[in-house]
Formats: structure tokens, C-alpha cells, sequence
């Protein structure tokens, strides 16, 4: 899938009718589920400060996901809905996912293409108040306990 720097598994944009979130397996991300938006903005800042770019960190508020969730499940296709099905989509993170944001809890999205780098992010991140954590590697999603 052609996506240029800018862009987040995520977000919904206009070009593509079928949408992306929960089309596609991300490869490469940390998703962090933080308390509110004001703690993601503080969270935001001190990757930042240690070494993270800024253009590989996206947050997205609860009502932004839900928003989101609307208009994907609004453009969804019977083919579409066919391939999660027999792909097996990740219902159970998608549902996790949702619940946070009906919380109106927010997600920290972190592009990390290097897998080492994910246990130095997560450093930054435990001064945070995260609820949950979870990276996308190329083979595998790995949950974090955030306690």
C-alpha cells in the first residue's frame, strides 16, 4: 500500500474510497492508549525530546477514532467485508481500540521500523499514564502490561 510519510494506519482520507483502518495489518507501529489528550501531548513531547520524529508520532483523540470508525464502516464494501472476514481482521484489538475511545482516551500511534527502538520508546513512555500498549512487528502484535 502506497502511503507516504504523513499518513497513519489510521486515518481516513478521501482518496481512497474503502478506507484503511482495520483493512490492513499495520507493520511498524507502537500504539499507546493514554489517560486523556493532555497526557498524549506531554507524552508526545518527551519521544520527541528523546530522539523520536516528530512526523512518526500521531495522536488521535476518542472522538477522532470514533469519528474515524464511522466513516470507514460507512464506506465498507460487501468485497471489503468479505476479505476481513476470511482474513480474519483483528476484531479483538479493533474492539479494545473502541472501548478506549468511548472512554474518550486517546492513542499515541509511533512509526518504530526499528524493533529495537520499541523498548527505548516504551522507557519514555512509563513516566505516562498509558493504559495499554501494543507493537506491530512484521510477523506479530506484541501487548505490553501498562501497570
Amino acid at each position: 500500500m502506497g502511503t507516504d510519510e504523513t499518513t497513519f494506519p489510521m486515518d481516513v482520507g478521501d482518496e481512497d474510497p474503502s478506507s484503511r483502518p482495520w483493512n490492513y495489518r499495520p507493520e511498524g507501529y507502537l500504539v499507546e492508549i493514554i489517560a486523556d489528550i493532555r497526557e498524549g501531548e506531554r507524552a508526545q513531547a518527551a519521544l520527541t525530546q528523546a530522539g523520536f520524529a516528530p512526523k512518526d508520532i500521531k495522536l488521535y483523540t476518542g472522538k477522532q477514532i470514533l469519528d474515524n470508525q464511522v466513516v470507514y464502516v460507512g464506506r465498507r464494501s460487501v468485497i471489503t467485508k468479505l476479505v476481513a472476514w476470511i482474513f480474519a481482521e483483528d476484531v479483538e484489538g479493533r474492539e479494545l481500540y473502541l472501548a478506549y475511545a468511548r472512554e474518550d482516551r486517546c492513542a499515541m500511534w509511533v512509526r518504530i521500523l526499528d524493533e529495537g527502538r520499541v523498548a527505548k520508546a516504551l522507557r519514555v513512555l512509563a513516566d505516562f499514564d498509558c493504559l495499554h500498549a501494543r507493537y506491530y512487528s512484521r510477523d506479530e502484535e506484541h501487548d505490553f502490561q501498562i501497570s
